[in-house]
C-alpha cells in the first residue's frame, strides 16, 4: 500500500512516487510479511478470479482462499520469517526471499509517521503498487483499537472493507493520468465468509518466472496470463 502513507513512509516522502514502491523505511515496506504461509485447506476461490491459467499450481497459496492463511502478524514481521529460516537457524537471508528474526511491526516505534483523518461511513481513496507482480489480489479491513492497544488478526477480521463501485484504475504517479477499468470482485470463497475480495488486475506473463527473466517487457513472447485490463498493463513489474 502506497497511499495514502503509510507508517513505513516517514514524513511521507515517498507515497505514490513511481518506481519506489518498496523504496520508504530503513527496513524497505515491502520487508513486512509473513513468510511460508499457506491456506488450512482446499482452494475455494472462483476459477475466473485466478491470476494464472494453471489451476493445479499454486494450490495453497494465500490468495487461493483469501483471508484463510495464518499471518504472524496483522501489521506484517520485517522479512517475514520471526523464527528463522529453517526455524531457529542461523541469522541472515532466507531462501526465496526474506530474512529471519525480524521485529513485529506494531511493537517498532516508527519516526515521522504521517496520519489521515477519516469520516465515518466515508469514501476514501487508497493505492498500492507492484514491484514483482507475483499475482493474486487484496482486500480492506480496519481495528478498532482494543483497550489494551494491541491490534490483531482476529480484529481486522472482524471489520473487511467493501469496495465503492465497479471500477478501479492504475495510475501513474500522484498527479499522473488514470487507466481506468472494469474491476473483477467477489464475495465467493472468501474469509470471513462473504467479505469483498479483489482480483490483481495486471497479469504477469505466461511463464514459469512470470516474466522476470524475460529480455523484453510487455511479454512479447509469452503472452500473459489472462487478457490485460488495457493496452500495456501487464508483465511482471521490475521492467
Amino acid at each position: 500500500m502506497v497511499w495514502p502513507y503509510t507508517w513505513f513512509d516517514a514524513g511521507g516522502v515517498v507515497g505514490m512516487t513511481p518506481g519506489r514502491q518498496c523504496g520508504s523505511g530503513e527496513i524497505v515496506s515491502c520487508n513486512w510479511f509473513t513468510n511460508d504461509t499457506f491456506i488450512p485447506g482446499v482452494p475455494t476461490l472462483p476459477d475466473n478470479m485466478r491470476t494464472t491459467r494453471d489451476r493445479f499450481r499454486h494450490t495453497t497459496n494465500p490468495w487461493r482462499s483469501p483471508g484463510s492463511a495464518p499471518v504472524f502478524s496483522p501489521c506484517g514481521v520485517a522479512g517475514g520469517n520471526p523464527f528463522g529460516c529453517p526455524i531457529g537457524g542461523a541469522e541472515g537471508e532466507c531462501p526465496g526471499g526474506g530474512f529471519g528474526y525480524g521485529p513485529y511491526a506494531e511493537d517498532v516505534n516508527f519516526p515521522d509517521v504521517v496520519t489521515t483523518e477519516w469520516k465515518l461511513g466515508g469514501i476514501v481513496e487508497v493505492g498500492w503498487g507492484i514491484i514483482a507482480n507475483h499475482g493474486g489480489g487484496y482486500s480492506y479491513r480496519l481495528c478498532k483499537t482494543p483497550e489494551d492497544g494491541v491490534v490483531t488478526e482476529e480484529c481486522f477480521q472482524q471489520l473487511p472493507l467493501d469496495f465503492n463501485g465497479d471500477k478501479q484504475w492504475v495510475q501513474f504517479g500522484e498527479d499522473g493520468d488514470k487507466v481506468e477499468f472494469l474491476a473483477n470482485r467477489t464475495r465467493t470463497g472468501t474469509f470471513p465468509e462473504g467479505s469483498q475480495w479483489s482480483k490483481n488486475p495486471i497479469p504477469a506473463c505466461l511463464r514459469l518466472d512470470a516474466g522476470i527473466g524475460a529480455d523484453e517487457p510487455g511479454c512479447p513472447e509469452s503472452g500473459s496470463q489472462f487478457p490485460p485490463p488495457a493496452p500495456g498493463l501487464l508483465g511482471y513489474g521490475i521492467r
